[in-house]
């Protein structure tokens, strides 16, 4: 006799992994060159001179939407991105990655466009990131 609801089949099934996890190289446009870790529920950024770095808990996110929340875990150094609490907004292609961060993590920024940290007046995108894939 089987009850119904009580299945194994009944379990949802886990949700997909944050579409832009792996290893991406900073490309810019006026930060310092760093690196960003992205998996197992953790961003991690990292200055490619060692003097800087920051990790962050990955606290909800919607592949669909191209969003993602973060909080703030530790940080060493003169240590970018600055908050407590931010939510993104990101494009991803094969190779590349644009992020745009906003200070309120209920509160994501618009996308000015993919690859680009570029406003079309020509001005940069504030808290706007370009990333590559690496490919270790």
């Amino acid at each position: 006799m089987a009850l119904l609801g009580c299945g194994a089949d009944d379990a949802a099934p886990p949700p997909a992994p944050l579409e832009i996890e792996g290893s991406w190289l900073y490309l810019g446009p006026s930060d310092v060159p760093h690196d960003l870790q992205i998996g197992s529920g953790k961003m991690t950024y990292v200055d490619v001179d060692g003097q800087w770095s920051s990790s962050w808990t990955i606290k909800a996110y919607d592949n669909g939407l191209k969003h993602f929340q973060i909080t703030f875990d530790s940080g060493s150094g003169a240590y970018l991105p600055m908050g407590q609490s931010l939510s993104g907004a990101y494009d991803v292609g094969a190779t590349l990655l644009t992020v745009q961060l906003a200070k309120d993590a209920s509160a994501y920024p618009p996308l000015q466009g993919p690859g680009t940290c570029t406003a079309t007046d020509g001005m940069p995108v504030p808290d706007c990131r370009l990333y590559v894939k690496k490919t270790n």
